[in-house]
């Protein structure tokens, strides 16, 4: 399981589920919790360094999500990154999880099984 202490970096273009998915990582006990709204910001974020565990959606504008992976993964290639998306076609889960994904979430999430799927997709990581 991801330590307590992580940085997590919560990728979506709606504020409201950056808000949702940063409030159940707090009921997980996970407080270093920093957020993007497109995959270019996400890729300053990394580029910064400590970020330890990133959610990513793939629909957004600027750079999508499956795009900021191929990046993320020039950077970092074994930083634990979990999809959040509504997203289900075959060929963009097969290219993510070609990326070596810790996990693929299907949105919407909601109160009740938000914290059990985020923290399912956090303990694959060693």
């Amino acid at each position: 399981m991801l330590a307590k202490d992580s940085k997590i970096l919560v990728v979506d273009d709606m504020k409201m589920v950056r808000k949702s998915i940063i409030r159940y990582l707090h009921a997980l006990g996970y407080d270093d919790v920093i957020e993007a709204s497109n995959g270019a910001e996400a890729i300053a974020k990394i580029r910064v360094g400590a970020v330890k565990f990133v959610f990513l959606d793939i629909v957004m504008p600027t750079l999508t999500g499956d795009e900021a992976l191929i990046k993320i993964r020039e950077l970092d290639p074994d930083l634990p990154v979990a999809i959040l998306s509504s997203v289900t076609d075959d060929n963009v889960v097969m290219a993510c999880k070609a990326q070596k994904i810790v996990g693929y979430i299907l949105k919407p999430i909601d109160a009740e099984s938000g914290p059990q799927r985020l923290s399912k997709a956090l303990t694959r990581v060693a």
